[in-house]
């Protein structure tokens, strides 16, 4: 098994190219509706990508397999090998307040999808968990 954390680590800090495909086993995405879980979707072989920015400081995530669109954000560089948290900048609307967790075997995405009428604001959260493959490009 994968340690997602020290993989995405390692490509950030010793990689050769500026981009990293990471496919996951497994994607949960659960849904949530003021506080009440509304629905859950599994989808198997789903993918990330990590991209490299000419800051060291900042690394981008470009979230392919998403319910409905794909997107992308962009996060401070991880510091430690075992958990890893932080928020999700420059998220593109209607996305909202999100963040970022990872350790050795999670990789989690938590984020609204925001709406001028606060009750029909949703929460969704993605996790992904066990590495499939990573393709350096």
């Amino acid at each position: 098994m994968s340690n997602i954390l020290g993989e995405i680590n390692y490509f950030l800090e010793k990689g050769f190219t500026n981009t990293l495909k990471i496919t996951f086993r497994q994607l949960e995405i659960d849904t949530y509706h003021s506080g009440e879980f509304l629905k859950r979707i599994q989808k198997p072989n789903d993918r990330i990508i990590i991209r490299k920015l000419k800051t060291g400081s900042l690394a981008k995530m470009d979230v392919v397999d998403n319910i409905a669109f794909r997107f992308s954000f962009r996060f401070a560089t991880p510091t430690s090998h075992l958990f890893y948290e932080s928020e999700m900048q420059q998220l593109p609307r209607p996305l909202a307040q999100g963040s970022l967790e990872m350790n050795t075997e999670k990789l989690v995405l938590e984020f609204i999808i925001d709406a001028l009428d606060k009750e029909l604001l949703v929460k969704v959260r993605h996790s992904y968990t066990q590495i499939l493959g990573l393709n350096e490009k």
